[in-house]
């Protein structure tokens, strides 16, 4: 069996390309659905529409918390591995970058926090102990507050 080919071309009129937007946007939530629920994993899918409105997509039987949790977990590397991203230089694709790399530094943080005996910078070790220190102002100060 010949596989046939697919010629796509871009659509330069505004109202065009909203209509077939809607109607595929439809088609490809769709199918992701069908595909959560068929291999039972976790799907999120982000869309922009050609307005540049994001469309976040995750199926309704799994908390967003958990699937977000899920790829936290992955070091960078495997993320990296996994999505194969190619992705124009712009301002979102910026704001995500540097959101990506909040994340993975919060993560790295946390895992400090699981083996504090396996932390050798002492940039972390600092942040870490005046973290320790804040906490333990406010322990105090409630409990002088509470008498």
């Amino acid at each position: 069996m010949g596989r046939k080919k697919i010629e796509l071309k871009t659509i330069e009129c505004p109202k065009e390309k909203s209509s077939k937007y809607s109607k595929r946007k439809k088609g490809l939530l769709k199918k992701a659905e069908e595909m959560a629920v068929l291999f039972d994993s976790d799907i999120i899918l982000l869309v922009f529409s050609p307005t540049s409105k994001p469309n976040l997509f995750y199926p309704h039987s799994r908390p967003l918390s958990g699937i977000l949790e899920k790829l936290s977990n992955m070091s960078e590397y495997e993320r990296e591995e996994r999505f194969d991203l190619s992705l124009q230089e712009d301002d979102k694709v910026i704001e995500l970058a540097e959101a990506r790399e909040l994340l993975d530094e919060n993560t790295s943080i946390l895992r400090n926090w699981q083996d504090p005996h396996r932390v050798d910078d002492l940039a972390r070790l600092t942040i870490m102990e005046d973290h320790l220190v804040s906490i333990l102002s406010l322990i105090k100060k409630v409990q002088n507050e509470q008498g």
